[in-house]
């Protein structure tokens, strides 16, 4: 190029992939160190299974069917199933709705430790959308605990023990 001396010339693409290549490792450290605060990743979790409540009601609702939010023996998570116990797609995502702890980088650690919703640990929504009982489920992720309660008559979802206060009001 006209104007241009031979030796101020521009980054090499080796250059580039190195400073791409620090970048990624640092976020990697830095996303990874975040979620190992038991607070956020905990929280996390918590608001997580509050939200795939609501959304499981939705889903009976759109579809006018029946769903059972169900939670797995090991205390990995849980999965929703329709009235043939076959496992739904999430209304939001169109992906499986199941969620195992274990396998989702950012959970892992969180358990479910208790479930309180009938004799056989399961919560039933009606083709309406309605919650047929209360639900209480406690996640610990080591010291810390969260449970989210669901109060069926009034339709509330909240987060005892949460550090941001959420709840949920919804349908």
């Amino acid at each position: 190029m006209p104007g241009r001396s031979p030796s101020s010339r521009g980054f090499t693409i080796v250059e580039l992939l190195l400073v791409l290549l620090v970048l990624s490792l640092c976020a990697a450290t830095c996303v990874r160190w975040y979620f190992s605060y038991s607070e956020v990743t905990l929280e996390n979790a918590a608001i997580l299974l509050a939200r795939d409540l609501r959304a499981a009601q939705h889903r009976s609702i759109f579809l006018g069917e029946p769903s059972r939010f169900l939670f797995l023996p090991d205390g990995a998570g849980y999965a929703v199933t329709d009235s043939l116990g076959a496992l739904t797609h999430n209304p939001q995502t169109d992906e499986p709705f199941v969620r195992s702890y274990p396998d989702d980088g950012v959970f892992v650690g969180v358990r479910v430790l208790a479930v309180e919703a009938g004799a056989d640990k399961t919560l039933d929504i009606d083709r309406r959308g309605m919650l047929l009982e209360d639900l209480s489920v406690t996640l610990g992720f080591g010291d810390d605990r969260r449970t989210v309660v669901l109060d069926h008559k009034r339709g509330e979802i909240s987060v005892v023990g949460s550090s941001s206060g959420w709840a949920d009001r919804d349908l």
